[in-house]
């Protein structure tokens, strides 16, 4: 995001207003989250390894997660106290993860996680234009050239954007 200092300003006092949704899609391997504004904004998403989990939820309390993040849109501190709700998708491995996070103090909210991954896919090429020759391919051909669990957590926490309005 491109603005002068006076805008870049405003914007950062926006958003210290709003709450944030925490958001994963769980997987067997791997669980990828987000962290979004409540008007669905993505602020940061990353992955993580799934059978690491606990000791992701504790540096996640002590926001300490660069080392996960992929992408991110903005810089913010002391989010944690800002989490409204945790958002995570109903797939296969959602029911372990479930009791595994319930060690953070946040209400779960469950969401249907169908078709967030082609969901994440088209969020992908929203963040990263194509270049010249991938848009000639028809949307549906395009491949991403990472796994988007992160992006798919994002879906995810839009979901529930969507069910709240």
């Amino acid at each position: 995001m491109v603005l002068d200092n006076g805008s870049m300003a405003i914007h950062a006092r926006e958003n210290l207003n709003k709450n944030l949704i925490l958001a994963f899609d769980p997987g067997r391997d791997k669980t990828g989250f987000a962290l979004v504004h409540e008007d669905g904004e993505l602020i940061f998403s990353g992955i993580f390894p799934s059978p690491e989990r606990e000791i992701f939820f504790e540096q996640l309390l002590n926001e300490d997660i660069q080392n996960f993040i992929i992408e991110k849109r903005e810089e913010i501190q002391n989010f944690i106290e800002r989490v409204k709700f945790i958002a995570i998708g109903n797939g296969t491995h959602s029911h372990e993860f479930i009791k595994a996070i319930a060690i953070l103090p946040f209400e779960i909210k469950i969401t249907d996680e169908r078709n967030t991954t082609l969901e994440a896919r088209n969020l992908y090429w929203k963040i990263h234009k194509p270049g010249f020759f991938l848009r000639l391919l028809p949307r549906g051909l395009r491949v991403p050239p990472r796994v988007l669990d992160d992006l798919a957590a994002w879906a995810i926490a839009r979901k529930q954007v969507r069910v709240r309005k």
